[in-house]
């Protein structure tokens, strides 16, 4: 396999890690959304608040999923970059995302936002090992 056939399948990979999040988060599964993270994470939301570790993210995810994330699903990004740091550190950059609430069917520009993810290779899985995801803001004009 050829350094540049290896990045694609990465790129992927990486790919179908974040869409294996979205499933998780339209199924309301936190085992699931969970299981796309090291034991190690570290997940920081939109307010700042952070959760550490797999079994936090899992607890947190399952009670927002049987309460106020119910039957809400995670919107594809509008923009998405990916950046080897080594061959098993990626960048992953997201933006124009957000979280549908049932019956919508695009995001509200108040609730964009921007997810910088670390993903490593660990046994030849990626996973997430940081995930920070912040509302998107414009900026002031110069």
């Amino acid at each position: 396999m050829t350094p540049r056939s290896a990045t694609t399948d990465d790129e992927a990979a990486l790919e179908q890690l974040e869409q294996r999040q979205a499933q998780a988060w339209a199924d309301g599964d936190g085992a699931a959304w969970a299981a796309t993270f090291t034991d190690d994470a570290d997940f920081v939301d939109w307010m700042g608040g952070r959760l550490h570790g797999r079994p936090a993210i899992e607890e947190s995810f399952q009670q927002g999923f049987d309460t106020f994330m119910a039957a809400t699903r995670m919107s594809p990004a509008a923009e998405r970059v990916v950046r080897f740091v080594t061959p098993d550190v990626a960048l992953v950059i997201t933006s124009g995302n957000c979280v549908l609430r049932p019956g919508e069917t695009r995001c509200r520009p108040e609730e964009l936002s921007l997810q910088t993810k670390v993903a490593v290779r660990r046994a030849g899985n990626w996973l997430f090992t940081s995930f920070h995801n912040s509302r998107m803001r414009q900026a002031d004009p110069a």
